[in-house]
């Protein structure tokens, strides 16, 4: 059993991350998982009170001080539901701080605070960028990373709040029946999904919205990956009885972008990704009912 005060210790002051040996992130991980598991696939979260609000935080990239930022906002402002997009590590200077404390959090409130994968959440991305490399080298065996491995296998994909706003990492699918698919299903039963389920969770981890086309056509991000137009996206939602999607996975100078006549909202949660020469605000979603109102944040040194 992990200790709660210890873990709000570490929200207080994730630089203790730090110094942790990793039988002690062994800890988080292994009860993190157990929550995880029991969670479907798509996350559904309903509230009938019009006091209630929630936060939709998108990429994070190891940047500790916009993810202080937020865990501080909670804290203050203790909204109903938070939903992060995925794309925890890789790139920034605290991946492993940043990802051990959203599962602190997870674990701390484990029927408010939900996380989704996104497409760092694998080891051939964290191979690519930093992540796999940097646990190899802080803890010196391969075996470890297969502890981070187990909790991304049963992360859920998506959420979708009070039965009409779709959150997700990338985009749409054009598998339309995806959802209905995944719904009810434990992230823990991953074992036999098909490949042409396999492929659709890929994919809305991976794609990307563009205006001015129309259906799917191939991405610059590689093999499997496309972009989707406004008809195909209207399409989805509608088949799927849905009004907006939030999704994260692109920085925009401005901050957040909407998307196909305010159906689609893409946030980015990451203060200054590409470094103060090319800066971007910092940006989130609240969510009151089925209103959904973006906000750009400044995020300043400690």
């Amino acid at each position: 059993m992990v200790d709660k005060s210890w873990l709000m210790k570490l929200v207080q002051n994730p630089f203790l991350i730090s110094s942790l040996k990793f039988e002690e992130i062994y800890q988080i991980l292994f009860r993190v998982y157990d929550i995880f598991r029991e969670e479907n696939f798509i996350i559904e979260i309903n509230s009938q009170n019009i006091e209630d609000f929630g936060y939709v935080i998108g990429d994070i990239h190891g940047n500790l001080q916009s993810l202080n930022y937020y865990t501080k906002l909670i804290q203050e402002k203790n909204p109903k539901f938070v939903v992060f997009l995925g794309d925890i590590v890789d790139r920034g200077p605290y991946q492993l701080e940043c990802l051990i404390l959203i599962f602190a959090l997870k674990i701390l409130f484990p029927q408010k605070v939900f996380l989704l994968r996104g497409n760092h959440e694998t080891i051939e991305m964290n191979k690519q960028y930093e992540f796999y490399n940097l646990i190899l080298t802080k803890f010196h065996q391969l075996s470890k990373f297969d502890s981070i491995l187990m909790v991304y296998e049963v992360l859920p994909l998506c959420c979708i709040i009070n039965t009409k706003i779709l959150c997700v990492h990338g985009g749409i699918s054009n598998n339309f029946n995806v959802i209905k698919q995944l719904k009810n299903r434990k992230t823990g039963n991953n074992t036999n999904l098909t490949n042409i389920l396999r492929d659709s969770m890929f994919q809305m981890m991976w794609n990307d919205p563009k205006e001015g086309i129309q259906g799917f056509s191939s991405s610059y991000r590689g093999e499997g990956i496309n972009f989707f137009g406004k008809d195909v996206f209207i399409d989805f939602i509608e088949k799927n009885n849905l009004r907006y999607l939030i999704r994260s996975h692109e920085c925009f100078s401005e901050g957040y972008r909407w998307f196909f006549n305010k159906r689609l909202l893409s946030i980015f949660s990451s203060y200054n990704y590409h470094g103060t020469l090319n800066p971007n605000p910092a940006s989130y979603a609240i969510i009151r009912g089925n209103e959904i109102n973006p906000k750009n944040v400044k995020i300043l040194n400690d």
